[in-house]
């Protein structure tokens, strides 16, 4: 499983990248994640939902079993953002999805932006006081980057991954943006 695994996700951040517009690369790094999240067991994905109203679609809404195998330190339901930008994302975007979170009633939200966030010290600086006003308000934002998931070869390190940057979460008392 994992050779297949590990080639898929390569063929999908393949995919993504090489897409011609913004929409198909933004498309294919859903498929990418959407693939991912439903290969862990419990989890059931679904796509592109929009509040009542329009104002707000969520890329993934997952509900999770929290199955021992799966992701059983992770809520019952949780919204995942696809951020396939050719560059890293940044603070505003951050605060805006965890407001859809708290907005869609969720106490944890995976942002998978493809180049991480902003190298900027001012809207790094930004992204962990959102992170950390966040984690106050007992909302969890956990992030994940195209190298995070380039790494992946099975459902089990994608498990890993989301629990270790839970806990990274906890410790630093921010979101996690790496070294």
């Amino acid at each position: 499983m994992s050779g297949v695994y590990s080639a898929r996700v390569a063929a999908y951040l393949k995919r993504a990248a090489g897409a011609a517009t913004h929409y198909s690369r933004g498309r294919n790094y859903e498929n990418l994640l959407d693939y991912l999240m439903s290969s862990v067991p419990g989890c059931e994905v679904a796509r592109n939902s929009l509040n009542h109203y329009g104002t707000e679609e969520a890329d993934l809404s997952v509900s999770n079993m929290r199955l021992q195998e799966g992701l059983p330190l992770l809520p019952e339901y949780f919204l995942v953002e696809c951020k396939n930008w050719s560059v890293p994302v940044d603070s505003t975007t951050l605060g805006y999805f965890v407001n859809v979170v708290v907005d869609r009633g969720c106490s944890l939200g995976v942002l998978a932006a493809a180049k991480g966030i902003t190298g900027s010290q001012e809207h790094r600086d930004r992204a962990f006081a959102i992170g950390s006003n966040a984690l106050i308000r007992k909302i969890r934002i956990l992030v994940i980057t195209s190298d995070d998931l380039r790494t992946l070869t099975q459902p089990a390190d994608l498990i890993k991954l989301l629990h270790k940057r839970n806990n990274e979460l906890t410790a630093n008392g921010t979101i996690y943006l790496g070294t």
